[in-house]
């Protein structure tokens, strides 16, 4: 005989047999999976694990959490419940407490050498406005991102005498500009070679007798591009030496990163302590509820009330 559903009679008779032998787990470890089933998380549960965005949280890693305090504690009652349910979400909060120090120690040590480098461009650029100074390029020598500059303006001045033989009026200004005009340095011989190789020839024609020992434009050019030289190396040499001094001062920054700054220390101290505060009241009522509990006779908690009354 079948029922309207078409399930017949001795199936539904079978099925209530199997259902009246089936008396849960039997093991140790299968008792303590389920004993918990039957305890609804509370709004604190529910509400502390963050679930969206990329600060996501592990649902599952806060109930394991729970159910581990739980074995442990052995809570009795709904009030017991909730306190072991305090601890865990104090627990919890602590755990963000670290990754806040981590994170703010990450911000300013992920971007420290950047910040460097950058700082150094800016004061080469600053700098450069006042090229006509000496203390500007002074500065500039202090900075391996300035020498780089400096550098570069010799190798341009070069290239231009490699192919003309002497200095173009813009070569010249560059030289001005970027390495002064004092006397017997490096603009001058450089000009004063320049114009020999151009003026030389004409003058020693007119005057032989005077001009008998003036140097060939080849000469001058081979002159003006060892002062060139020379001066690279030397300043190739400075940079060696301050590019060094620098990495050494971005590394003393770096360790300095190894704490947060001190409004960031403050916040999370602030938090910390609250929720350390927080966690020990809990644990505090937790154990006065389970010592009466057992029938252990308990003074009366003191309460200490701080004013800033003087």
């Amino acid at each position: 005989m079948k029922n309207k559903k078409g399930t017949s009679i001795a199936r539904i008779e079978a099925s209530r047999k199997n259902a009246l032998q089936s008396t849960g787990p039997k093991t140790l470890q299968g008792k303590s999976v389920v004993k918990w089933n039957a305890v609804k998380h509370g709004l604190l549960s529910k509400e502390v694990v963050i679930q969206a965005g990329d600060g996501k949280e592990s649902r599952a890693e806060f109930r394991n959490l729970l159910a581990q305090l739980r074995d442990d504690i052995q809570p009795n009652g709904i009030f017991e419940e909730i306190l072991v349910e305090k601890i865990a979400v104090c627990y919890w909060r602590l755990r963000r407490v670290v990754r806040c120090e981590i994170g703010e120690i990450r911000r300013d040590l992920d971007t420290a050498s950047f910040k460097e480098i950058f700082g150094r461009l800016d004061q080469v650029r600053f700098e450069k406005q006042f090229l006509g100074l000496d203390d500007s390029r002074h500065n500039l020598e202090k900075n391996s991102l300035g020498l780089h500059y400096l550098l570069g303006v010799l190798e341009d001045v070069r290239e231009g005498v490699e192919e003309t033989g002497h200095l173009s009026e813009e070569s010249m200004k560059q030289l001005v500009k970027n390495f002064g005009g004092e006397e017997n340095g490096l603009t001058q011989w450089c000009f004063v070679f320049s114009k020999m190789a151009t003026e030389g020839p004409k003058e020693a024609k007119q005057d032989p007798e005077h001009y008998g020992d003036t140097p060939t434009p080849e000469q001058c050019k081979g002159m003006i591009l060892k002062l060139i030289d020379d001066e690279k190396e030397k300043m190739e040499g400075l940079k060696e030496m301050v590019k060094e001094k620098e990495e050494l001062e971005t590394e003393a920054k770096i360790f300095s990163l190894a704490l947060p700054s001190k409004e960031s220390m403050d916040k999370i101290l602030r938090y910390e302590t609250t929720i350390e505060r927080q966690f020990y009241r809990a644990m505090s009522q937790l154990e006065r509820l389970q010592r009466q509990r057992k029938g252990e006779t308990l003074p009366p908690p003191i309460t200490v009330e701080i004013s800033s009354e003087k």
